[in-house]
């Protein structure tokens, strides 16, 4: 799909309302049974995106490597986006809520299954991968190994606990067709067959998002910078077949409690125009933005005063 043909602005005004009125007039356990049953929302820019979070680093520190320096030529290069907080979890929990929900630290919460607890789950198709995430008892709910559940934020809410826990997906980063390689190779050879969720958020392990050794950031640097290449380069090219796909590469937050979480982010497909964007931005930035793309409502106060990204579109 061409990305003019994407720019439906009167239907995502139109999709924003009804949705809003459906949502306000369910009840809880309606409410419920529809946010894990996903719901399908024409985008505006781009047909689905994927968000891959990498840990830990400055943002002057992640643009001296050079293959991060690559991406960030040719994608969107946000020079001015800042995390929410520290430690990761907020962050994360923002990402995908809108709000970090008074955690301050790495301490995992199970927020209720209510109204107040939405995620961009309650709305769109999605899908988590989750690098080594144990598939057994499902869902898997504590730590093992350079598994680390605080950068999978959608386990935080019962709601998908109880409702969308096979929606999250383990990824074998020793098996060359895990699940993740394997659902990108089904959707190029046959798109209509087997479409991509609309909203995809992957988790790499400890090493592959450079987070360990966590007191060797430089180190860390190095092993992320590896694993996104290949991601990108083979497991997930962004070539013609991926058409109206939006990457999103984002870091949880700075090193250590750096004060002005000033983080590197890239957008990355073939619906943005290349350059440099020097406006201030922060991850509540990049649920509004999704939230816009489809047509949704927002869902918590972060997101909501927040400023879609724009002026980056074909």
């Amino acid at each position: 799909m061409e990305a003019s043909s994407r720019r439906r602005w009167p239907f995502a005004a139109t999709a924003a309302v009804v949705c809003a009125a459906i949502w306000a007039s369910l009840s809880p356990g309606s409410r419920s049974a529809r946010a894990q049953a996903g719901a399908s929302h024409a985008g505006t820019h781009f047909d689905r995106v994927l968000i891959i979070v990498l840990e830990n680093q400055n943002f002057d520190s992640a643009r001296k490597d050079p293959y991060l320096e690559r991406l960030a030529q040719e994608g969107v290069d946000f020079t001015n986006f800042h995390a929410i907080g520290h430690p990761s979890y907020p962050n994360y929990l923002a990402m995908v809520a809108g709000s970090p929900f008074e955690a301050q630290s790495d301490r995992q919460i199970d927020f209720p299954d209510d109204e107040e607890h939405a995620t961009i789950a309650n709305f769109l198709d999605w899908r988590g991968y989750a690098e080594n995430y144990p598939e057994l008892p499902k869902p898997f709910l504590g730590d093992r190994g350079k598994y680390a559940r605080k950068h999978v934020p959608f386990l935080s809410f019962t709601k998908i606990q109880k409702y969308g826990a096979d929606r999250m997906e383990s990824v074998n980063t020793q098996d060359p067709h895990n699940r993740f390689v394997t659902d990108i190779q089904k959707f190029r050879s046959d798109p209509r067959k087997y479409p991509l969720p609309q909203y995809m958020f992957y988790s790499p392990n400890l090493d592959d998002d450079g987070h360990d050794p966590y007191l060797e950031p430089a180190t860390g640097l190095r092993k992320a910078s590896r694993w996104l290449s290949n991601f990108l380069e083979n497991w997930c090219p962004l070539d013609e077949k991926m058409k109206g796909t939006l990457v999103v590469v984002t870091y949880d937050e700075s090193e250590g409690h750096e004060r002005t979480n000033h983080i590197y982010t890239v957008f990355l497909g073939d619906m943005i125009k290349r350059g440099q964007v020097d406006k201030l931005y922060s991850h509540y930035s990049v649920l509004k933005t999704v939230e816009d793309n489809f047509g949704l409502p927002a869902l918590h106060a972060g997101d909501r005063e927040a400023e879609a990204i724009t002026g980056i579109w074909k």
